[in-house]
């Protein structure tokens, strides 16, 4: 009996060890896969550097620390361009959940780049991931950019009947209206503007009353009421600036890229 136990405590023994073992070399295989990365990298040897992050990827798709590890990879690319191609490669490894933050960085450079297509898709399957209503707003005012004012009309009338965020849903109805002007109803886009306002009494978008300001001057009709909201709510800053000196047009960054 009591060698049978003996017998059984050294099985037991064993295998605590063998686990204990297991996870050391997993953990060291970890550290020692990334800590060559860095070195390298510390190093200058950007190219050698990048391939062990990569190989890292490859092998940890359920790491949880997979996103940060992808990010890093893709501030070493050449440019912004190729951290994009780095990040649309690895994001399919990610779950749902941890693919948001991907989709919705990579929507934001291909916006600073003039992708406004690819970024209005990034942030809409962001959106549809953790339906997230301001990466569904982002996502329609890049369309509309791109010209798609019918889609858009609707689907920002939709977002301004669902969020619960006040702040988005005055943006919403202002895309919505300035959709409906570029559609040839200038008159019946600032009448939606103002019954959106008598319903809602308070706007908290300055971009609400910039849509109503551009609407206004475009087509010829008085911008008193936006030019009020705008120098008096938001005093002293680049909002009231803007309205003073009736800017409606500004190129986006890309334009300084080549």
């Amino acid at each position: 009996m009591n060698q049978s136990l003996a017998v059984g405590k050294t099985a037991r023994l064993s295998s605590t060890i063998l686990a204990i073992q297991y996870f050391l070399v997993c953990t060291l295989s970890f550290a020692s896969s990334l800590d060559d990365a860095r070195i390298l990298e510390q190093a200058g040897e950007i190219p050698a550097a990048r391939l062990r992050y990569a190989e890292w990827l490859e092998v940890n798709k359920g790491n949880r620390e997979y996103p940060e590890v992808l990010f890093h990879l893709a501030s070493l690319a050449d440019s912004v361009r190729g951290a994009l191609a780095v990040l649309d490669s690895y994001s399919n490894n990610l779950p749902s959940a941890q693919s948001v933050i991907i989709f919705s960085r990579m929507a934001a450079l291909e916006s600073l780049i003039g992708l406004p297509e690819e970024a209005a898709r990034h942030y809409e399957m962001a959106s549809k991931i953790d339906g997230n209503d301001l990466f569904l707003l982002n996502s329609l005012k890049l369309k509309f950019v791109m010209g798609e004012f019918l889609g858009v009309r609707k689907a920002a009338l939709n977002l301004v009947n669902a969020t619960r965020d006040a702040t988005i849903r005055d943006e919403a109805a202002a895309i919505a209206a300035l959709s409906l002007a570029h559609m040839g109803d200038d008159a019946g886009a600032l009448a939606e503007l103002k019954r959106y306002h008598s319903a809602q009494k308070t706007i908290n978008s300055p971009y609400f009353w910039l849509v109503q300001l551009d609407i206004a001057q475009s087509y010829g009709y008085p911008p008193t009421e936006a030019v009020g909201a705008l120098t008096s709510d938001f005093r002293n800053s680049a909002i009231e600036y803007i309205a003073r000196n009736r800017i409606l047009r500004w190129d986006m960054p890309s334009v300084l890229l080549k």
